[in-house]
């Protein structure tokens, strides 16, 4: 038996799995078995999978309401044209549709932009695990300073620029009514 244990590196700087979008967990990927980055490998290539399923899922409900928003805009125009749209239920009825419309695909937008930055999370840490496991990087500091790491949070700008729901104006439909 060798007398000498396994050498052990240092622990990855955690600034930079922030930046990544790497879990904190994996500071001490250095120091772990092959068969443990491989195990590692496969549960993030999985929830990379369900989330890559999230998002489709996200996308068929956002064009489903949107379908539906455009059809109850059609009712609520050819509505306003009528004579008695000023008192009219229905008039009330259909906009009150169309804004939950309106909140539910701001709602699945959210939620989508969430799955996709969980994505491109998944997918940095998975070429990071496999930089660690094929031996491309031998330690923390050659790791941190690698020149073919992309940027992990480029969602932050398409998200800033998303409309809020406090951004919806309704204007348009309140004095269109009086």
């Amino acid at each position: 038996m060798w007398p000498f244990g396994k050498k052990t590196f240092d622990l990855i700087d955690d600034r930079w799995l922030r930046e990544k979008g790497i879990p904190q967990e994996y500071r001490d990927a250095f120091n772990r078995k092959s068969k443990n980055l491989k195990m590692e490998i496969n549960r993030n290539m999985e929830k990379l999978s369900d989330s890559e399923n999230m998002v489709s899922e996200h996308d068929s409900q956002i064009r489903e309401n949107e379908l539906k928003k455009a059809r109850l805009t059609s009712q609520q125009n050819e509505l306003k044209s009528s004579e008695d749209a000023k008192h009219s239920q229905e008039l009330q009825r259909i906009t009150a549709e169309i804004e939950l419309s309106t909140g539910i695909i701001d709602r699945l937008s959210a939620e989508k932009l969430k799955f996709q930055q969980t994505i491109d999370n998944t997918n940095e840490t998975i070429k990071m695990l496999q930089m660690i496991q094929n031996k491309n990087v031998i330690n923390p500091g050659q790791l941190v300073q690698s020149p073919i790491w992309a940027s992990g949070d480029h969602l932050e700008d398409i998200r800033d620029n998303l409309p809020r729901v406090t951004d919806i104006d309704n204007s348009d439909i309140l004095h269109n009514e009086e």
